[in-house]
């Protein structure tokens, strides 16, 4: 018995040693899979943060409020199969072929001897027409001395110097010159370094940046006053296209802002802050117009305004995968395409028309916030609408006012493309006067006017005859 108890015993205690033997390979299993899984956590939460970092900068190209010019990522829809396409024009096209002008003057293009065998003995049998269009050598700088006499009258005792419209008053350049050089800013959007080597190649005009910049501001200067006659042209419209982006100067934040009157009077105003106190200081401290703009705050000063439905259709659309997204964003359209078909009625309604066709569309756009305010994934969109509750049909209420912000889109994508090109203002003069020079800039052009011909006729009026 005592034998057996031994033996028991002896096999209790190779099974306790196994036993604990497994129980410290476990541990160190488990030591190792908690290490591994604190590594995972780690890596998980650095992958998170990665990722949140990257969507905020897709953000930037890929959200509601980005215009089309600036999406830099777009889904393409599935192409047919090649088979199904032809190149060229589509079928009907009726092509287009520049028509052959006047010529300004004829040039007789005759031979003396034979091109084969160089024979003198030759028989005129024919013409044959050729037209083309060539443009003149570039013209170089010419240097002109104007000596302008002083006069003293016997009747009033007042003394002046006769003027000249091609000689400014102050300076060395010559109108045309001043014209030429803003030109080639403005219009070709040329950086200063490349001016410089474009007149130093093509009119042998020596001149260095800074020469260039100074000539500018001195253009800037003599736009002041058609800048003014614009700003009371905007304070005095019934309604106003705006929108604003951002710009820097001298290294720090500023906004640009565009106000657009439905008759194409253009002001550009580069300011440090993007809010109310731009809209007071650019109104005179009283606003009498209504707004038409994309739903920034600061816009909320006014007391009639027009939100824009580029925005909204795109704000919604953002959330088409969501629940309840897709029938939202077929609403919206929906309605969209009723508000133009309905300002687009040829005879146009009239005013008691529009304004019970407002009253009516109010009410469904409350409704619909309503609805869709029970999807929580839809807070955002539907926010955005209820914002805007009571501004989305303001355009009925004024024959001629669009219902999207596009027209101060236009307008700002200049200065956006000026800004790839310079990057920054180097001072805020620079700033100042590119206000100037850029707003009735963009008044001719909408107006359909020659810019160089306007331009040339401003600085002849405010430099030489003033």
């Amino acid at each position: 018995m005592a034998e057996s108890l031994s033996v028991g015993m002896s096999v209790a205690a190779s099974d306790y040693q196994r036993l604990m033997l497994r129980i410290k390979e476990l541990e160190e299993i488990i030591a190792e899979l908690e290490k591994e899984n604190a590594e995972q956590a780690k890596m998980i939460t650095e992958q998170a943060k990665l990722i949140e970092e990257l969507k905020a900068k897709l953000a930037k190209y890929e959200n509601p409020h980005t215009p089309s010019s600036a999406q830099r990522y777009k889904y393409k829809e599935k192409s047919k199969p090649k088979n199904s396409l032809r190149r060229g024009a589509p079928e009907g096209h009726k092509g287009a072929t520049r028509p052959t002008p006047e010529p300004d003057r004829v040039v007789e293009v005759t031979a003396d001897q034979c091109d084969h065998c160089g024979s003198t003995n030759l028989e005129e049998c024919g013409v044959e027409k050729e037209v083309i269009e060539e443009i003149p050598p570039p013209p170089k700088i010419e240097v002109i001395q104007f000596n302008r006499h002083k006069y003293k009258c016997h009747d009033c005792g007042h003394e002046f110097t006769a003027k000249n419209e091609e000689c400014p008053q102050k300076g060395r350049f010559g109108v045309s010159l001043l014209v030429y050089l803003t030109m080639l800013k403005f219009s070709l959007r040329g950086v200063l370094r490349r001016i410089k080597d474009f007149a130093s190649h093509l009119n042998s005009f020596d001149i260095t940046p800074k020469g260039i910049q100074d000539a500018i501001l001195r253009v800037g200067e003599a736009c002041k006053s058609a800048y003014f006659a614009n700003l009371e042209k905007v304070r005095n419209a019934a309604w106003n296209y705006m929108d604003e982006t951002g710009m820097r100067v001298l290294g720090k934040n500023y906004w640009l802002w565009t106000f657009r009157t439905p008759d194409d009077e253009v002001v550009v105003v580069i300011s440090p802050s993007r809010g109310q106190d731009v809209l007071w200081e650019t109104f005179g401290g009283e606003i009498n117009c209504a707004g038409v703009t994309d739903g920034w705050r600061a816009y909320n000063i006014f007391t009639v305004l027009q939100r824009c439905w580029a925005h909204l259709v795109r704000e919604v659309d953002a959330f088409i995968e969501k629940p309840g997204g897709k029938e939202l964003s077929g609403i919206i359209h929906e309605r969209y395409k009723a508000l133009k078909e309905f300002l687009g009625k040829d005879p146009p309604p009239s005013m008691e028309e529009r304004k019970r066709q407002k009253d009516v569309w109010d009410m469904k756009m409350a409704e619909l916030a309503k609805r869709f305010g029970e999807f929580n994934e839809l807070k955002k969109p539907v926010t955005y609408i209820r914002n805007g509750l009571g501004d989305w049909y303001t355009c009925l209420l004024y024959p001629g006012m669009e219902p999207t912000n596009n027209l101060s889109e236009q307008v700002i994508r200049e200065h956006v493309l000026m800004r790839k090109i310079i990057g920054a203002f180097r001072s805020e003069n620079g700033a100042e006067y590119y206000q100037y020079i850029a707003s009735v800039f963009a008044t001719w052009r909408l107006q359909g006017k020659d810019v160089y011909d306007e331009l040339k006729e401003l600085l002849t009026n405010e430099l030489c005859l003033r």
